[in-house]
């Protein structure tokens, strides 16, 4: 009971990033009722495969949302970067295959912002087309890291129903899901972060808000 509890309190606490509207995210499914080994789901490598592919998804929506933005923006080289990590990375991706593609997003992020920051990024009619894109996709890359508290809450009381020893036992082989529950929350943030200079720099150039974007904020 214990167990479940801290569980159940480690996924609400993560997810309470700032920058998210937490009443816009999925309820955590609840973890009560049952024995611990059946609350999980199954066992925590097939849940862990499950919570990658999620993770994958999600990336790489972002990874193409940010290659059309900077594309858009006049960052060619960065954009041709993220189409090729989004290409590259798979269901079966490691925690450095994660790690790698967190970098490259991270790095994009600040480098559209401080773009769009300038003041004198002006585009034409095909460029308004492309970022409008771009954001379109970034809400919904957005939406699908916020979908990943059931995964990540079945990996979690997967790990926490097998036993101390087993989850010792099996910590070299978990390391994505482990990644992917701390790295999420702040991870989130930066995106919706960017997602909000991304939006108002449309709005100050007639460029079209998805509502895919608005729906994310």
């Amino acid at each position: 009971m214990i167990a479940k509890k801290t569980v159940a309190l480690a996924i609400a606490a993560m997810f309470l990033a700032p920058a998210l509207s937490v009443a816009q995210l999925p309820k955590v499914p609840s973890l009560g009722g049952g024995s611990s080994n059946s609350s999980g789901g199954g066992d925590a490598a097939a849940q862990q495969d499950q919570l990658v592919r999620a993770y994958v998804a999600a990336d790489k929506e972002v990874l193409n949302a940010q290659a059309k933005m900077a594309d858009a923006v006049g960052l060619k080289d960065r954009a041709a970067q993220l189409q090729a990590t989004s290409d590259a990375l798979g269901a079966g991706a490691t925690k450095e295959n994660l790690e790698q593609s967190e970098t490259m997003q991270s790095e994009a992020s600040q480098e559209i912002q401080a773009k769009l920051k300038e003041g004198n990024v002006k585009l034409d009619n095909a460029g308004k087309k492309k970022f409008a894109d771009g954001l379109g996709t970034l809400g919904r890359g957005i939406a699908k890291y916020a979908a990943l508290k059931g995964p990540i809450a079945n990996f979690q009381s997967a790990i926490t129903g097998g036993g101390a020893a087993a989850a010792l036992g099996a910590a070299s082989k978990l390391n994505a899901g482990r990644y992917i529950v701390s790295s999420t929350p702040g991870h989130m943030k930066n995106l919706s972060n960017t997602l909000n200079t991304a939006v108002s720099y449309a709005k100050s150039n007639d460029i079209p808000v998805p509502a895919d974007a608005t729906a994310a904020l």
